[in-house]
């Protein structure tokens, strides 16, 4: 039988946690009313008696989210919408969405049953939901959160290729050049070494990389093991300088830019409340620096500065549409006409990157294998010299 973790409180006021089992969430809820506690959090146990948790797949979300969409929006009461995609998922996924349609049928709102899944649901997701509820606009809430899990899958997948193809052809060119050093090149120039002529300077330094790669092969990978330890952990460390340094990179702070505008500008058009569309909104950019400078303006603005002034060190070009914005009283659609003209700047700065480092990956490797032939020709061209 499942197993169920609450926490809760009696009549008294007094709190109450534990676990019980029972055959669903609302089987668990009558027992617990039986106890005379009042549960505040009723989370299903896994097997080995972890509380149950499903970790957030942004493709998942997204496809779960349109299609919540759209039954919503076709007129389909929430318990029934979620029934219907429970039946068509399997795995944990069907497992989250029965436990939610279960604490749905015990009277629980939608954004409080996905509160006990804060992996897969992230923050804002839930806020904007809980407005929708309360703003009685759930279905144009879900069209809205579908919409912005697609741009933002959009997003995600430019950065992920910007980052896959150079990364494919570095890695590539490296296995294939330490191949070619490790194995082929000792072939080659093995002839040479025997010779009692004095080899030119490039076919010395090609002989040199060859046997260190062929001899310490083991410590250079070892280093660059290290090496990636120790970036972490300075990144890690110093993740506001970092993010301070990112922001001048003028592709990277147009991604930045455009994730705090999406977001704060969905949470705002939704009924958010600006102190919290900022606490959520800086969880989004992935710069700590922005991060940082986020909250710092969350708390000038519950001091009674305007966002305009609080976010000092965004573009001022931002901090002017924001201004704007603000007189007008239309600030959330300024924020998200505004997060669009990023969004391309950024596609537009990848593709131009893009395009700017093949040639220069190609050229690079190009120039190494030149290196490696002409190490290798060289002495043979001056043997011919001598036998003329």
């Amino acid at each position: 039988m499942p197993v169920f973790k609450y926490k809760g409180y009696n009549s008294e006021g007094r709190r109450h946690s534990g676990t019980l089992e029972a055959d669903s969430v609302s089987e668990a809820l009558r027992l617990l009313k039986l106890k005379d506690i009042y549960p505040e959090k009723v989370i299903h146990e896994n097997k080995t008696g972890f509380t149950f948790s499903i970790t957030s797949d942004a493709g998942a979300l997204k496809t779960l989210t349109a299609h919540l969409a759209v039954l919503v929006s076709s007129g389909v009461a929430i318990v029934d919408a979620v029934d219907t995609l429970s039946e068509r998922r399997g795995g944990k996924l069907r497992s989250m969405l029965v436990s939610i349609k279960e604490r749905l049928r015990a009277g629980a709102s939608l954004s409080r049953a996905m509160e006990d899944y804060p992996k897969f649901f992230p923050d804002f997701y839930i806020s904007m939901i809980n407005a929708g509820e309360t703003g009685g606009c759930l279905d144009s809430v879900l069209n809205e959160l579908a919409d912005f899990l697609e741009s933002r899958d959009e997003m995600d997948s430019a950065v992920k290729s910007a980052a896959i193809y150079p990364a494919i052809m570095l890695t590539v060119g490296t296995l294939v050049l330490t191949f070619v050093f490790v194995f082929v090149v000792p072939k080659l120039v093995k002839i040479f070494e025997d010779s009692d002529k004095a080899l030119p300077l490039a076919t010395v330094i090609l002989i040199t990389m060859s046997n260190l790669l062929k001899n310490y092969l083991w410590a250079l990978i070892v280093g660059i093991i290290c090496l990636s330890y120790a970036v972490k952990r300075y990144i890690k460390s110093h993740a506001l300088r970092v993010g301070e340094i990112l922001t001048k990179i003028p592709v990277l702070n147009s991604l930045y830019v455009s994730r705090f505008l999406k977001t704060t500008g969905s949470l705002l058009k939704n009924g958010v409340p600006m102190l919290k569309t900022l606490r959520l909104s800086s969880k989004t950019v992935g710069n700590a620096f922005y991060e940082k400078q986020i909250l710092e303006a969350e708390r000038a603005v519950s001091e009674g500065l305007s966002l305009s002034l609080a976010l000092s060190d965004f573009p001022p070009i931002v901090k002017e549409i924001i201004s704007t914005g603000e007189r007008t009283g239309a600030l959330s659609e300024m924020l998200l006409k505004t997060s669009l003209t990023y969004e391309k700047e950024f596609k537009a700065g990848t593709k131009r990157a893009l395009s700017a480092l093949e040639p220069i990956i190609v050229l690079l490797m190009g120039f190494i294998v030149g290196f490696i032939v002409f190490a290798v020709l060289l002495p043979v061209f001056e043997l011919n010299q001598l036998i003329k």
